[in-house]
């Protein structure tokens, strides 16, 4: 992939995430001014959450942390385009992997809208596939960031990023959507959701130890630092798409921008010098 393709895609996905904003507010306005926003029911996941009493729930704070986590998305994207406009590195576009994820984490924001939630359509479902799909494309960008942006792989990056979001959409296809369920973070459940968090766990674990072997096999400590960055990052990212009281949202949003500065400006150093 050339620098010229990779960055009219970043451009693109900078236009399609403004557009997606933009379409999400009206129709929140229409739904507000039509009085259709209903909240769903209060089923927190986990359920620990209603048993502690810092963590109130607020739907107040569900919307807000899901309109913070999709306006992260085209402001990291924006940097990237600032920042590595030039420079010829392969995480970048499994880093754009992760803000698709993060950026369609916003179909959270249409369920509670003219009661989407309780409608049990074929677009809630969808929604619910999509969500699942981006739940995996967030852990899974990074384990390719690590293993498939060496030198030698460099020329199959096409490849790489067409098996990654083949794989996230073959296990979204298959996976038992349950639209009956819609927790108070306004996520569409699934089936085997427990062995779907222990996936997700294993995968962040992988790239996390990739980084780390990249970092003794090029002899350059700031993989081992972006493997570090990347956990405070999808640690930030956790907290967000979970976030239904204030708390998680006040923890999250640092977090996740901070992981992500950190991890940018690591990764344009490694660059910088070669």
């Amino acid at each position: 992939m050339t620098l010229k393709v990779r960055n009219r895609i970043l451009q693109f996905f900078l236009v399609f995430s403004c557009a997606c904003i933009t379409s999400a507010l009206i129709c929140f306005i229409i739904a507000l001014i039509n009085k259709a926003i209903t909240p769903p029911p209060v089923f927190r996941v986990p359920a620990v959450l209603s048993k502690t009493p810092l963590l109130n729930y607020s739907f107040t704070a569900t919307m807000l942390s899901i309109s913070l986590l999709v306006i992260f998305a085209p402001v990291a994207a924006w940097h990237l385009m600032k920042f590595f406009q030039a420079t010829q590195a392969s995480e970048v576009i499994f880093f754009m992997a992760f803000l698709t994820a993060c950026l369609f984490e916003g179909l959270r924001f249409l369920t509670p809208l003219f009661g989407l939630w309780a409608t049990f359509s074929d677009f809630l479902f969808f929604c619910g596939r999509l969500l699942f799909m981006c739940r995996l494309l967030a852990p899974l960008s990074f384990v390719f960031a690590a293993l498939a942006s060496s030198a030698d792989q460099r020329q199959e990056i096409e490849r790489n990023i067409t098996v990654l979001f083949a794989v996230c959409i073959v296990f979204s296809v298959i996976a038992p959507i349950n639209t009956a369920k819609i927790t108070s973070a306004g996520t569409i459940t699934w089936g085997f959701s427990k062995l779907f968090l222990v996936s997700r766990l294993i995968f962040i674990v992988i790239a996390f130890i990739s980084f780390w072997i990249n970092s003794k096999n090029n002899e350059e400590p700031d993989y081992a630092k972006m493997g570090i960055y990347m956990l405070v990052m999808l640690a930030g990212y956790g907290f967000m798409i979970t976030a239904d009281n204030f708390v998680f949202m006040i923890m999250g949003m640092p977090l996740l921008v901070y992981g992500c500065v950190k991890y940018l400006k690591t990764l344009h150093q490694i660059y910088l010098w070669k």
